[in-house]
This record gives C-alpha cells, structure tokens and sequence, in this order.
C-alpha cells in the first residue's frame, strides 16, 4: 500500500516531525507515504491508495477524490471545516446550536445586530488568526477599512469569552478532549498562550460531535465548543487539526493512531 502525505511549504515548517511521524508510523506497518509539498500547482502520482491532506485546499481534495483517491479528510470536511461560513450554515442545517452570526454587507451591521461588544472573525482564518473583538464603532470602521468585508463574518460574543473545548475525534469516536482558557485573551487558543486540561467530554457534547462527523464523513478532526448561557455551542470544526496538544497533555501517539485507522479502514 502506498500513499501520499500532503502539506503546504509553511504547514510543513511547523508541522515537521508530526509528518515524519507519520511516515514513520507507516512504514513500521509496511505502508510507504510519499511527502508532497503542495504550492497550488502542483501534480500528484495517481497510482496510490490515498492521500492525507494536511494542507488546506479543499479543490485538491477533490480533484484527488475525481481520480479515485480517498482522502483524509475527505474533500466534503475540507469545503465546511475550512470556511467559518459553512461551518455555521452546515450547523444550522443539522439544527446545531450556533452562536448568532451574520455575513455583513456593511461595518455598522454587527452594531445593529448585536450591539457591542461582538466578535469578527475571518472566514478562513485558523488558529485564533484575524479573530477580532469589536467594542466600538471606530475599531470597527477601522477593521474594515484595512480588511475586505466580504471575507468576515461577525458573530454574538458567548458569554464566557476566552473559555472553549476541543473534542479530538477519530473515526467517527471521541479520542480526548482539552478544556482551554486565557485571562488575558477572549481567544483560548493554545497556540496563543491559552492553558489547556484534558477533560472529560459530556454526553450532549460527544452526541453533537458525532452528528457532525456523520454527517460529513470526517476522519481526523477538532471539534471546538465555547461556553455560552450555561452551555457548550459549537464554535469550529478544525479539518488539518493541531496535535501539540495530544502531544503535550497525554501520551497518545496522533499520527500513529492516524496511521492505524487509515489502514484499517482502507483494509476494510
């Protein structure tokens, strides 16, 4: 059996030795996975089994499924996961609770809607990047001056900023879960500075988790939920999900477990 293992230059930097753990995982399972470093453009060998995707680009998830490659994830994930605007429309589809979120059309349409403070975060942003606090008309006058409206969603701030959950699912099954929070930050994000727990996951929130991932078919994802009203609403679903946590908090092996579900399902 023979695979690929995608990452964009960047991606790659900072994710080495999870990708070397990777093909390292493989290889002791008699699989070989080639790495490709994808810049866009790229062509990719078609005569392989599958194709791990760690780089954002749900076209080439795509175009690999059109040869017949399965992907991990699959190119469906990648179209929702990568887009916060899909994100919350897929969620509304399934009748999740969502925190309230527009797309405006113009800077003063999160003030109409929700007052102030709200949240305006980049549809395509990751790891806490272009996620902003608005509290005024300025800053908000001033974000969109610098930024193109039509790449923003603004959202309703929960009501326990900088607190969330990260539900680590694999195969449709909850692998671990990381409470994270920041005093300093309405962002908790790990790779912010956030401190993080492992956490048990309550029954509500493992039965939306698992709707999503049958719903999308998923493999390896994040599923991030913020605090709101006394409850858990979902927030993002993560596609090329960080392990550093996994890493740091527990002493799961992320890539090799990823390996041996890969196999198994593709084995199946």
């Amino acid at each position: 059996m023979r695979g690929l293992l995608i990452y964009d230059e960047a991606g790659y930097r900072r994710n080495k030795w999870f990708a070397e753990r990777i093909i390292e995982s493989a290889s002791a399972g008699g699989v070989q996975i080639d790495l490709v470093i994808y810049d866009g453009e790229c062509s990719f060998d078609t005569d392989v089994d599958f194709a791990i995707v760690r780089t954002i680009a749900p076209s080439l998830n795509e175009r690999l499924e059109c040869h017949g490659i399965p992907t991990f994830n699959n190119s469906r994930t990648s179209f929702v996961a990568n887009n916060k605007w899909n994100t919350y429309l897929f969620a509304k589809e399934l009748g999740l609770s969502v925190m309230n979120t527009v797309k405006p059309e113009k800077y003063t349409d999160g003030e109409k809607i929700f007052g102030y403070p709200f949240v305006v975060k980049s549809i395509d942003g990751h790891g806490g990047g272009e996620v902003f606090l608005v509290d005024n008309r300025q800053k908000c006058k001033e974000l969109f001056s610098n930024f193109d409206i039509n790449r923003f969603i603004a959202q309703e701030l929960s009501s326990e900023p900088g607190v969330d959950m990260r539900v680590y699912m694999l195969g449709g099954k909850v692998l671990t879960a990381s409470r994270r929070s920041s005093k300093t930050d309405f962002r908790s994000n790990f790779s912010l500075g956030g401190n993080a727990e492992i956490v048990a996951v309550p029954e509500d929130v493992k039965a939306v988790a698992e709707s999503i991932c049958r719903a999308l078919g998923c493999d390896l994802v994040g599923i991030d939920f913020i605090r709101h009203n006394g409850e858990w609403i979902l927030n993002e679903i993560e596609d090329v999900v960080g392990t550093r946590m996994l890493y740091s908090l527990t002493d799961l092996d992320a890539a090799e477990l990823y390996v041996k579900y890969i196999i198994n399902k593709l084995n199946a």
